[in-house]
């Protein structure tokens, strides 16, 4: 058995061996492809930087939405700087949100070394890497900002920037506080929701007085500068600082179980495999469903329609942590959607994904009857038959997350015609995203085996493939978001609104039709590809036939 010496210094010989193991990484990749894989990523991203502000055709604001922005901005920046926050919390909660290897876990922990020491290295690089993910995003938004508003555009970037990274620091500090001081689940989402609903509640006029306006103050430099923004700094990094004093503390049998499931869920995430991405996530999340309904249905026999009971006894037992969530991400969408309403077009993206994220939830009637293929083989109708039977669920679903969205826009500002023009809008948002959901779940893993005709195919096609699966699904939940676009370029031109939003819904609808008729008659269609590529390459055929001789 092997003892280390009494005066050896373990951290040193810890950090030495951390040392070699990134040059040895670093040692494998060539010089020259970092420097053109960063070069081409600098290009691309300046030229995509610049065509998406181009995009962005919207105009300055009046000078009374200018006043607007300067008494109520700060404290809707304030609600971003919730969401950051109890993202944080309930991370921290979990164990989180160092994610370290499982050899680290197993050996460097439990070893006689400064566990606080042992663990900095690897907080300090992850910090690292969120803050400059968050002064890009910042700065981008910066930009966008400077379309409409008023001053330079350097001056709204830079704050931008600085509100990211300040809104980064706060949260990443509060879950480290949170991870090392055990802090409760329950206690954590009760924070949350308490300060995201006094955010809220701040943005809306209700109250006055959200502790976190202060954050908000930093974004809206440009226009009015405010101590408070220096504040707000100054307690984020004191946050951050005693998280990382105190981050010896962490919880080895936390980082252990972190470790195993971000693992896999990463592997996933590789594959483009969302399901399993979903399944790790809330395993992660000890999201669990309840013992007992919310609601208990009683259905006399087998039932007229068992697809569509069964569907509801899933949801019926669904956690109160997903419905908050769907409930949350409905508001999101519809603050969103009144944005664009207001003129800020970008906005449309985030209620579509909004909206994409809530309808992964809402078709998992759908996804638990494609993680038990058997089930459906077992019954005498065909599998595209039953999966279509399974959307009604889906879709009823998402019309609740849209009625709420439709509600919170309307009390940011309540009108006849804007009510006129939600009432319209709510069909198409709630069948975009359960057709984006539907796409995306329906997708799974991409095939690997040698029997997969796209194998055959060149690397470009094969990688433009992947891009569309990837692209595709959300893209057709921001097309449901897009009747809104319409009704309000109607609205700019002297039209009817409601008339325009309808006229757009329509193809929303249609679009929707196709993606059932995809999901009917997929099995076939994939059925006729595979047969099509067999004629074509009868080489392909012939190996799977030798390799399946070869494995019997």
């Amino acid at each position: 058995m092997l003892t280390a010496e009494p005066d050896a210094d373990l951290e040193l010989a810890l950090a030495e061996w951390r040392g070699y193991r990134r040059r040895k990484r670093l040692a494998d990749v060539h010089w020259i492809d970092a420097m053109y894989q960063a070069y081409m990523t600098g290009i691309f991203g300046a030229v995509a930087l610049y065509f998406l502000a181009a995009a962005v055709g919207d105009g300055p604001l009046t000078p009374s939405q200018l006043a607007t922005v300067a008494a109520d901005g700060a404290d809707w920046l304030g609600v971003v700087v919730a969401v950051a926050l109890a993202i944080g919390l309930r991370s921290g909660s979990r164990g989180g949100p160092l994610v370290l290897e499982r050899a680290e876990v197993r050996h460097v922990l439990l070893a006689p070394v400064d566990r606080a020491r042992a663990v900095r290295g690897p907080v300090l690089r992850q910090l690292r890497f969120l803050l400059f993910v968050a002064s890009v995003v910042g700065v981008v938004a910066g930009l966008l900002a400077s379309r409409r508003l008023e001053h330079h555009a350097a001056a709204w970037m830079a704050c931008g920037a600085l509100f990211a990274v300040t809104t980064v620091l706060l949260a990443y500090g509060a879950a480290l506080c949170a991870s090392v001081g055990r802090l409760p689940s329950w206690l954590g989402t009760l924070v949350s929701v308490g300060l995201g609903g006094l955010a809220v509640a701040d943005g809306l006029g209700v109250v006055n007085g959200s502790p976190l306006t202060a954050w908000g103050r930093i974004g809206l430099w440009p226009d009015a500068f405010s101590v408070w923004g220096l504040v707000a700094m100054a307690v984020s990094l004191a946050v951050v600082a005693v998280g990382l004093m105190r981050v010896g503390d962490l919880s080895v049998e936390a980082a252990e179980r972190r470790s195993t499931l971000v693992g896999q869920l990463r592997f996933a995430a590789t594959l483009q495999d969302l399901r399993t991405v979903i399944v790790l996530r809330r395993q992660l999340a000890m999201e669990l469903p309840r013992l007992r309904p919310w609601v208990r249905l009683r259905v006399g026999g087998t039932g007229r329609v068992p697809v569509w009971t069964r569907g509801w006894r899933g949801v019926l037992r669904w956690p109160a942590a997903r419905v908050g969530r769907m409930l949350l991400l409905g508001v999101a969408a519809g603050l969103a959607l009144r944005g664009v309403w207001a003129g800020t077009t970008p906005l449309l993206v985030v209620a579509g994904v909004a909206l994409y994220v809530a309808g992964l939830d809402a078709v998992e009637p759908l996804a638990q009857e494609i993680d038990h293929p058997t089930r459906s083989r077992s019954v005498p109708i065909e599998r595209g038959e039953v999966y279509v039977r399974h959307l009604a669920v889906g879709v009823v679903v998402m019309l609740a997350v849209a009625v709420v969205g439709a509600a919170a826009a309307l009390l940011v500002g309540p009108s006849l015609g804007g009510l006129a023009v939600a009432a319209i809008c709510v069909v198409p948002a709630a069948l975009g995203s359960v057709a984006g959901a539907v796409t995306s779940v329906l997708s799974g893993m991409p095939e690997v085996s040698t029997g997969d005709a796209w194998s055959l195919m060149p690397p470009e096609v094969a990688g433009m493939r992947i891009m569309v699966r990837a692209v595709w699904p959300p893209a057709l939940a921001v097309l449901g978001t897009l009747p809104v676009l319409a009704a309000r370029a109607a609205a700019e031109n002297g039209g009817a609104a409601a008339s325009a939003a309808g006229a757009a819904a329509v193809a929303v609808v249609v679009v929707f039709m196709l993606v059932g008729s995809w999901v009917r008659m997929r099995d076939r269609m994939h059925a006729w590809w595979k047969a099509a590529m067999d004629q074509a390459f009868p080489d392909g055929k012939q190996r799977e036939r030798e390799g399946a001789a070869h494995a019997a």
